[in-house]
């Protein structure tokens, strides 16, 4: 199921990444006689010239700048034609800029061309691209030359995959002349970590490329929340006193139990935490008490990576990129639906129940959809919201039947 979850998860960033950014609006329309200027004797009249060829879209425009940066005789319109082309933000012109660094006879032109090429650079960026290479660890941050930050993503990712089929394949142990396997839950949590890391990693290769670019051409400011905040978001008052968070979980919540109760009825028939003498967690028989304790802390190791990745991938970058081509009500749409649709794996053994839970989790979705306009496109209230409510819908699953949980061992006889 997680090989499947995450080449869906691939094909979906592939394709929030593709958008277009718009062209930045020019400050006022170009003066009528620009190609005059271009030609007019006086250097400073040549220099007003290059200002105004900035926004022309049209390819006269963009020879005659090329011609007052490489063939003017004055190096003072050669090196302000240099930064007038970075600020064109066009990619394609970079080469002309390389060369100039390198070849022009005056070094206050070679300086000028240099400096612009290094402008020029972010727009060479593509966010979309930065968020497809990212797919593989890394790879995304390498390309912005963010070489640190992409050795953290791969050696992380690399190092909680390969703990995590270690601890999910490890050998059993013997209780109470049983045969246990404790390891599969403990791997169960660092490759979901592994995962929810990976998504992170391609909305944050994604968010760096529009940071280069400052957010140029888009209607919102991408979040620079970090993962630490995002992590944090959960447990922090200030996220906390938002009524997002203290109205809306509980409302998700009750509607999640009596999902639950529609779909399960029998699960509300098994044996309560109250009716148990003891609790197996990871091969331990510990007393409901204790043992409950320990649920809710498994619980909430596992759901504050899901919180964090799920909601970068889905709000911080399919969303965002949906809102861009399809306005503000069509991106909370298709995102909420593709949130939906991925989680259909989750139910690939029970195609009844899956159609009757993905719709309720794109309505789920939609919550934390509307959180996510409603922030100022933030992310840290939609990552509160998406932890409590899969927390607390998991404890409540323990209370109601404490037998049937993922960190409760699977007993055998050795004999």
């Amino acid at each position: 199921m997680l090989a499947s979850r995450l080449i869906l998860f691939i094909a979906l960033a592939m394709f929030g990444a593709c958008v277009t950014p718009r062209a930045p609006v020019a400050p006022h329309p170009p003066a009528p006689d620009r190609y005059a200027l271009a030609a007019d004797p006086d250097p400073a009249v040549r220099r007003r010239a290059a200002d105004e060829l900035i926004y022309d879209p049209t390819a006269q425009a963009v020879q005659m700048l090329l011609t007052l940066h490489q063939r003017d005789v004055d190096p003072s319109v050669r090196a302000h034609a240099a930064a007038a082309i970075a600020e064109r933000r066009d990619p394609s012109l970079d080469a002309v800029l390389e060369v100039s660094a390198q070849r022009d006879p005056d070094p206050s032109v070679r300086a000028a061309a240099a400096l612009a090429y290094e402008r020029l650079w972010p727009w060479r960026k593509r966010p979309g691209v930065a968020a497809g290479l990212a797919l593989i660890p890394g790879a995304g941050h390498f390309y912005l030359r963010n070489g640190a930050e992409g050795v953290a993503y791969l050696g992380t990712f690399t190092a909680l995959v390969v703990g995590g089929v270690a601890a999910a394949s490890g050998g059993s142990v013997t209780l109470d002349g049983m045969a246990t396997e404790p390891g599969q839950p403990v791997g169960l949590v660092a490759l979901i970590a592994a995962q929810n890391l990976w998504t992170y990693s391609i909305f944050d290769a994604y968010r760096d490329a529009r940071v280069l670019r400052g957010d140029q051409g888009y209607k919102h400011s991408i979040t620079r929340e970090n993962i630490g905040e995002l992590a944090s978001a959960p447990f922090r008052p200030s996220v906390l006193a938002s009524p997002w968070v203290w109205g809306g979980v509980p409302l998700t919540l009750g509607a999640g139990v009596l999902f639950t109760y529609i779909v399960t009825p029998d699960a509300f028939d098994e044996p309560s935490i109250f009716d148990v003498k003891e609790v197996n967690f990871l091969g331990r028989r510990m007393s409901p008490g204790k043992g409950y304790a320990a649920g809710l802390g498994y619980f909430a190791t596992l759901f504050v990576p899901v919180g964090v990745g799920e909601e970068a991938l889905f709000r911080g970058l399919i969303q965002t990129e949906l809102d861009e081509r399809f306005g503000t009500w069509g991106g909370l749409a298709l995102s909420s639906i593709i949130f939906g649709g991925v989680h259909v794996l989750n139910f690939a053994q029970d195609p009844a129940t899956a159609a009757k839970a993905v719709p309720f989790i794109t309505i789920v979705g939609s919550a934390l959809g509307l959180a996510y306009i409603a922030n100022d496109y933030k992310l840290s209230t939609g990552v509160a919201m998406h932890f409590w409510y899969d927390f607390l819908l998991s404890a409540s699953a323990f209370a109601i039947d404490p037998q049937h949980q993922p960190f409760v061992v699977q007993w055998a006889s050795p004999w």
